[in-house]
């Protein structure tokens, strides 16, 4: 084989190498994306596995709230990623998400289980300890009336 041979066989493999090494490392980009969803996909099973316990939902129930926890959860995320939106107006989309959603539950749960879940709020449906004037938590007011 001639020298010239040899080189531009060279020259090809060493092309070849580059290129299936540019292929390479593009191809991890993606997996945090991946990582992302498997985030957002945990916390809707834990939201699933506390909504359930605290609730009792049947099996059916549980089949029907699962997809709105998790479009709920995936709303949210894009929106916390919007880096075109003020912190205000993330904040009123998630209120405007987090009702939307509780509208969808409400339509799945029985009577006494919505008394069960808590009113959604600008709190994320969690009660914060506030007091009335009179210095009783809102709770306390409220269940002894």
């Amino acid at each position: 084989m001639s020298k010239f041979a040899k080189l531009k066989l060279l020259t090809g493999v060493l092309l070849a190498g580059c290129a299936a090494f540019a292929q390479d490392s593009t191809a991890p980009a993606p997996a945090a994306p991946t990582a992302d969803r498997q985030v957002h996909r945990d916390a809707s099973e834990k939201r699933l596995k506390r909504l359930s316990k605290r609730l009792n939902l049947t099996d059916d129930q549980k089949q029907k709230v699962k997809p709105i926890i998790e479009d709920e959860e995936k709303q949210v995320a894009a929106l916390d990623s919007d880096s075109s939106l003020s912190p205000q107006q993330k904040r009123k989309k998630i209120r405007q998400i987090k009702m939307s959603s509780r509208s969808q539950l409400d339509a799945i749960l029985t009577p006494e289980q919505k008394e069960k879940l808590p009113s959604s709020g600008a709190g994320g449906g969690h009660r914060r300890g506030r007091r009335n004037k009179t210095g009783a938590s809102d709770s306390d007011s409220s269940t002894s009336q």
